[in-house]
C-alpha cells in the first residue's frame, strides 16, 4: 500500500483532493502536524472529514505534553477518526529545540513516560513516524526498547538522524534494526525515505533484501512516500503495477490528467488562497518538485519560477505542457 507523507504548508487538503480525484493510487494520506490543542479555523478544515471524502485519512500529532496530545486525539475520535500518528520525525530546527519531533529521540526516557500516558488515556489507535535517532544511531536501540513495549498501530521509519535533515543516504542498516524488533513485537513496518521513481524504489527494496528483510515481507511492506508524490502525482498508482521492469513500465507524463491536476489544484488555491500572489507562491513551491520529476528542463522550471502573477504562470505552464 502506497501513503502520502505529511509535508508541511504542501500535502494540505486542497493537493490531497486532487491528487485523490484526478490520480488516486493511494491508500492513506497523512496530514501536515497539528500542534493545537484545539481545533478550529484552518486546522478544523485541514481534518474536518467534508473536506476529505473519499480519503482515508490520518491527523499527525506534533508535541511533547501528554495532555495535550490526548485531547487533541479525543477531539479527532469524536470526528470519526481511528487512528492519529504522533510525529517523532519532524528534524526542523524551531520543532526539535522544543523538544519535539525527532528531538524527543534524545530523550528515550522522557518519551516512555509520554507513551505511557497517551496509550493509556487514549482509546483510539497511535501510529508513530519516527527516525532513527536526533544525533546518533547509537541511541535507536534505547529508541527501539522504548517502542516495543507500546501497542503501537504501525510503525513509520524514516532511516535518518534528525541532523542529517534530507540530506545523504537512507540508513538502510538502522532500517533492518527496526525491521528486526517491529517482526518480534508484531508491529506492521511502514518504510519512509528516497523513493522518487521506479529505479529508487527497486535499489531500495534491493538493498533491504540483500540485508536480510525476506523478499515477501517487502511485496508486502506498505510505503510512506512525500516529495515523490510531488514529483510526479502518477507515482502512486506506477508502484502498484505487478511488473516494474524498466524495459515494460514507462513512466510517461499524461498530460491531459496533468492538466487536471493543475486545474483542480487551482481551484483550490482560489477557495483558500484569495490574494493572487498567494497562489503563484504556492504553484512555485510544488513546481520545485514538481519540474525535476516531470523533466521539464532547468529552463523551463525557471520561467515558471519567474512568473509573478497567476496571468504569467499560467501562460508559461501552458508553454511548457505543449513541449512535452
Amino acid at each position: 500500500m502506497i501513503y502520502l507523507a505529511p509535508l508541511e504548508g504542501l500535502t494540505t487538503l486542497v493537493f490531497r483532493n486532487a491528487i485523490n480525484s484526478i490520480y488516486g493510487g493511494i491508500d492513506k494520506y497523512y496530514t501536515p502536524f497539528l500542534t493545537v490543542t484545539h481545533l478550529k479555523g484552518k486546522h478544523l478544515r485541514e481534518v474536518d472529514p467534508e473536506n476529505n471524502k473519499g480519503m482515508k485519512i490520518v491527523p499527525q500529532i506534533l508535541g511533547n505534553r501528554p495532555g495535550e496530545f490526548i485531547k487533541l486525539a479525543q477531539e479527532l475520535k469524536r470526528l470519526g477518526y481511528e487512528e492519529v500518528n504522533l510525529n517523532l520525525g519532524c528534524p526542523s530546527g524551531t520543532v526539535v529545540k522544543k523538544g519535539r519531533g525527532s528531538g524527543f529521540l534524545s530523550f528515550p526516557e522522557e518519551l516512555r513516560k509520554y507513551l505511557d500516558e497517551i496509550f493509556e488515556k487514549t482509546d483510539i489507535n497511535i501510529s508513530i513516524k519516527t527516525r532513527i535517532g536526533m544525533n546518533s544511531t547509537e541511541d535507536l536501540p534505547k529508541i527501539l526498547d522504548v517502542y516495543k513495549d507500546f501497542p503501537i498501530s504501525e510503525l513509520t521509519v524514516h532511516p535518518r538522524l534528525g541532523i542529517d535533515m534530507y540530506r545523504g543516504s537512507t540508513n538502510l542498516c538502522a532500517f533492518k534494526e527496526c525491521y528486526d524488533m517491529a517482526v518480534s513485537r508484531n508491529i506492521p513496518l511502514v518504510y519512509n525515505g528516497d523513493i522518487v521513481d521506479i529505479d529508487s524504489y527497486l535499489r531500495i527494496k534491493s538493498e533491504l533484501k540483500t540485508l536480510g528483510i525476506p523478499e515477501d515481507y517487502l511485496d508486502k511492506m506498505n510505503i510512506m512516500i512525500g516529495r515523490g508524490l510531488i514529483m510526479n502525482p502518477d507515482l502512486g498508482n506506477i508502484l502498484s503495477l505487478n511488473d516494474l521492469n524498466k524495459d515494460e513500465v514507462k513512466e510517461k507524463i499524461d498530460k491531459a490528467k496533468l492538466k487536471a491536476f493543475l486545474a483542480k489544484l487551482e481551484e483550490g488555491y482560489s477557495a483558500d488562497l484569495y490574494a493572487d500572489k498567494q497562489r503563484v507562491m504556492k504553484f512555485k513551491e510544488l513546481w520545485n518538485f514538481m519540474g525535476p520529476g516531470l523533466k521539464i528542463g532547468d529552463k523551463n522550471l525557471k520561467i515558471i519560477l519567474k512568473a509573478s502573477s497567476m496571468a504569467e504562470y499560467k501562460n508559461a505552464v501552458t508553454m511548457i505542457l505543449s513541449q512535452i
